[in-house]
């Protein structure tokens, strides 16, 4: 996900027009760059700010500083969150509704019968975080899931009735079928990630319901698709007997759901530490490797010992810092690193891959190494920060455990 993360962000950004003059160079180039354009200046091997500079400076911050309030209220607030939501639900609902009822899919259809409850039981969720009334909005969304799921396993039983009989009319455009589950497939897992992140950030439980009903609907679709696939090979009833087991997968999301939410009426604390993010995992990895990456770094082109490694990572890697974009997004290092005790950890790897050479307590970059970074380098070659970017950067802030994304 990274690699094509830095690819579609490296494609794009070099698609944009004056690409060129957006191309980043090394630190001393771009800082002749600053001076060219009077903002910069430097003096005894010093650089500063002109007063010109200092303003553009000012500028720079209170924009980011805007632009990550924004992306908290509009993306990352409960009611944001459940804001968003409704608006792809509703989206997804008609999509698949029109497509369901032109096909003839009983699977879609019922998908689309699931989605058009979502929207209802998002909106409802909506409403309930504005007034302050979330366990009732939760209560409302039970008892739609039920409904739902009653409605859906009555149609998909007479379907299943009609094809024992051979009354059953087969689904049409069944490539149609496939293409729009494709597409809610995506939005599914989109919506999944999104909402568990906001829910467990801001503990939630009903944001949290939702993300596992998102999480279904994943698995819904790729159902639908399979009924789609039979139904290019003469299978018919396949289609409305996966419709018949999203609405079991619906009844029993709404009575755990139902369950839930009375243990909350009642006062009993939740435990959201169960909920896992989709790359929690990874984040602690993502750490390591911005760590090995700095190494990597600071022996280009310069020879090193275990000491001024040490101390080159712990001044970089200070809560303390300031860096741009990532300070105002909150999303920087706020936990100060023991890098003597994990030194090895972080070398060894880097040893074994050969992309540094140790000699007499002296550090190296191999030739290897030099390739590597490079190659990393230059995915930030015409990297600018983009809103989606600033979003993304924004979810790096970890406010529910030890472990920070870098």
């Amino acid at each position: 996900m990274e690699k094509l993360f830095f690819t579609l962000a490296h494609i794009r950004s070099e698609l944009e027009d004056e690409r060129a003059a957006k191309k980043t160079g090394k630190t001393e180039e771009e800082c002749e760059k600053l001076i060219e354009n009077g903002w910069v200046k430097l003096e005894d091997g010093y650089y500063s700010l002109k007063p010109e500079g200092e303003e553009l400076a000012g500028k720079f911050v209170q924009n980011m500083e805007k632009r990550a309030s924004r992306v908290r209220k509009d993306f990352f607030k409960v009611d944001a969150a459940a804001k968003n939501t409704t608006v792809l639900d509703a989206f997804l609902a008609v999509l698949k509704l029109g497509s369901g009822l032109v096909s003839g899919s009983v699977g879609l259809t019922a998908d689309g019968t699931d989605a058009t409850m979502d929207t209802i039981s998002a909106f409802m969720v909506w409403l309930g975080i504005k007034y302050h009334r979330e366990t009732l909005s939760t209560l409302l969304v039970v008892f739609g899931l039920f409904f739902a799921s009653l409605s859906i396993g009555y149609d998909s039983v007479t379907h299943l009735i009609s094809a024992f009989y051979g009354t059953l009319t087969p689904m049409g455009m069944p490539y149609l079928v496939i293409v729009v589950e494709g597409v809610a497939i995506l939005a599914a897992v989109f919506l999944f990630y999104y909402q568990r992140y906001v829910g467990k950030v801001n503990s939630s439980l009903t944001l949290i319901s939702q993300s596992v009903d998102s999480k279904n609907h994943v698995f819904i679709g790729l159902s639908v698709i399979a009924g789609a696939v039979f139904t290019l090979q003469g299978i018919y009833f396949v289609d409305a007997l996966i419709a018949l087991f999203i609405a079991i997968g619906i009844f029993r999301d709404a009575t755990d759901l139902l369950r839930e939410a009375i243990s909350i009426r009642k006062g009993e604390e939740k435990d959201y530490s169960h909920y896992k993010l989709p790359l929690e995992e990874t984040w602690e990895g993502n750490k390591m490797m911005a760590f090995q990456n700095w190494i990597l770094y600071i022996l280009w082109g310069n020879r090193r010992t275990r000491p001024e490694i040490v101390s080159s990572l712990r001044s970089v890697f200070s809560p303390d810092n300031y860096i741009p974009v990532l300070s105002e997004l909150n999303a920087t290092v706020k936990e100060v690193h023991d890098f003597d005790e994990i030194f090895d950890d972080l070398v060894i790897p880097l040893k074994k891959e050969e992309l540094l050479i140790l000699e007499e307590e002296v550090y190296t970059l191999s030739d290897d190494g030099s390739k590597y970074l490079e190659s990393f380098l230059s995915n930030f070659d015409y990297y600018d920060i983009h809103m989606s970017d600033t979003i993304l950067l924004s979810m790096a802030e970890d406010e529910f455990s030890d472990v920070h994304h870098i």
